[in-house]
């Protein structure tokens, strides 16, 4: 007479481990999986928000020069020279029959442990002061001081906010760079050109 033996219930060491090993490779791929979609969307966030920030620091610049009145910009030069900052004076309308005009006002790179793109207003009783961007760069993307026009674009040795004037039009080139998450540079430049409608 033959005795069959019954397995009891439950699993042997072994197949634990292997359940254990296949569950870790799970959720090793899954957290791969996540840690690239977040770190993808962490650097298409940081480009968006250069990108976004190079544009409206231009916008601004440009909608402030429009209204310029010509006779009153001063300190722009033509290329292949440029100023990191410009002075001028915008129309405030008619009073008593006559055009009236703002206080002298500024556009202005200042060079720091951040360079910032500044806006101020000089009045008799008050200063003001307001900074449009934080993320300039020191020179124009693809240019360095030397003496040559590294970048192509007419100019030598321009920062990265400069102005120079092109007949009755400022030109507007504006560099930003951020870092993303890894540390890596994302710089991004636009240009504008701008006619004083004063």
């Amino acid at each position: 007479m033959r005795r069959t033996r019954h397995r009891s219930g439950g699993f042997t060491m072994v197949e634990i481990a292997i359940a254990l090993v296949l569950l870790g490779l799970v959720l090793a791929n899954v957290f791969m999986v996540l840690y690239g979609t977040t770190k993808s969307y962490g650097q298409k966030n940081a480009v968006f928000e250069t990108e976004s920030q190079v544009r409206r620091t231009l916008d601004r610049t440009a909608l402030a020069l429009i209204g310029a009145n010509r006779s009153t910009v001063y300190t722009v030069l033509p290329a292949p020279f440029s100023t990191s900052e410009i002075h001028f004076e915008t129309n405030t309308g008619v009073q008593g029959g006559a055009l009236t005009w703002s206080q002298p006002q500024t556009i202005a790179l200042e060079l720091g442990e951040r360079n910032k793109v500044v806006w101020s207003e000089t009045a008799a009783s008050e200063n003001r002061r307001v900074v449009w961007s934080e993320y300039a760069r020191q020179y124009l993307a693809g240019e360095v001081l030397n003496g040559v026009d590294d970048n192509g674009n007419g100019l030598i040795d321009e920062k990265g906010l400069s102005f120079d004037l092109d007949g009755n039009s400022i030109v507007i080139r504006l560099s930003l760079e951020r870092e993303n998450k890894d540390g890596k540079p994302i710089t991004r430049t636009l240009e504008a050109r701008v006619t004083c409608r004063n």
